[in-house]
């Protein structure tokens, strides 16, 4: 049981999940309503993007508008052409873990003769993709100069080892910890080269509980693991494995969070930005429900106060 009380410390971890990490924005809005004083965020992945957002600016409402605005124009939209081009086809196997996009690689390149050129190149997409939406969302900044601290977490593909940034460049630091394997590049960090941890650690509680604070909350926005009807080459069984095995670390993880918000978007696609509006809500929704679950005094704190 957590007890109600009034700016009540936490750390936030925040997890990987795509589009679906939008969803973070509105968990972070009632947190902070209840209030709870949320210490440091600690984000992987989408996580990390959501979670330096609201590092660098407080104010919910302005975070929440510039991300709606950015992701509903057009510089975005010429974006969201392009993580669509590593989205799965309607015929394809239904596989919802971050490699979807095997399955969409035979459009891409245009005939399956060619996987052997896509797999000698680093990646997908090129990392003008994930920079861009960067570029936009993220200011120029130190890690350690933003007002709510931040952990981002990567893994280091040289040394198999996960990495804690708590310094350096806040924009490399999201497009290393955002670079998922195969679909965006790696990321050169001094004698490191970092990509998403997600399939080790998508949702990192592990590190947010080693800061020591009273309350740990994670939040958890992954997709679910799909029954298919074809596994057949070497790639597709390669691919499930990892599809099958992500959700079952996740799990471990996230369990050792005081407490766990899981909002409701495990059926939107990971790379479907089209609507984050109604992302967010859902993130609210889940939060306030969450909280109420917990603790009959918490669902006081979330009522509207009458002027």
């Amino acid at each position: 049981m957590i007890a109600a009380n009034h700016n009540q410390k936490a750390v936030l971890a925040l997890g990987g999940g795509g589009a679906r990490g939008v969803a973070h924005l509105g968990v972070i809005e009632v947190l902070r309503q209840v209030p709870i004083d949320i210490e440091r965020f600690v984000g992987v992945s989408i996580g990390s993007l959501a979670g330096a957002l609201c590092a660098v600016d407080d104010d919910c409402d302005r975070v929440q508008l510039k991300v709606v605005e950015y992701l509903m124009s057009e510089a975005f939209q010429q974006k969201q052409a392009e993580l669509f081009l590593a989205a799965p086809e309607a015929d394809e196997p239904a596989v919802s873990g971050l490699f979807a996009w095997y399955y969409q690689v035979r459009k891409f390149i245009g005939a399956r003769r060619k996987l052997a050129q896509l797999f000698s190149k680093p990646a997908l997409l090129e990392a003008s993709v994930m920079q861009d939406v960067v570029d936009a969302l993220i200011p120029d900044i130190d890690i350690q100069d933003t007002t709510i601290p931040i952990s981002i977490v990567a893994l280091d593909l040289y040394s198999g080892k996960k990495v804690v940034l708590t310094e350096g460049s806040l924009k490399l630091a999201v497009m290393a910890s955002a670079a998922i394997p195969g679909v965006f590049p790696p990321v050169k960090w001094d004698n490191m080269l970092l990509c998403d941890v997600g399939m080790m650690d998508a949702v990192p509680s592990k590190i947010a509980k080693s800061y020591g604070s009273p309350l740990t909350i994670a939040v958890d926005v992954s997709g679910t693991v799909e029954p298919i009807d074809k596994c057949e080459t070497a790639g597709d069984i390669f691919v499930r494995l990892y599809d099958i095995g992500e959700p079952l670390v996740r799990e471990y993880t996230r369990g050792m969070a005081d407490l766990l918000i899981c909002p409701n978007v495990s059926h939107m696609p990971w790379y479907d930005f089209s609507d984050p509006s109604a992302l967010i809500q859902l993130g609210r929704e889940a939060t306030r429900i969450r909280l109420e679950e917990e603790s009959m005094d918490f669902r006081e704190l979330l009522k509207p106060v009458r002027l």
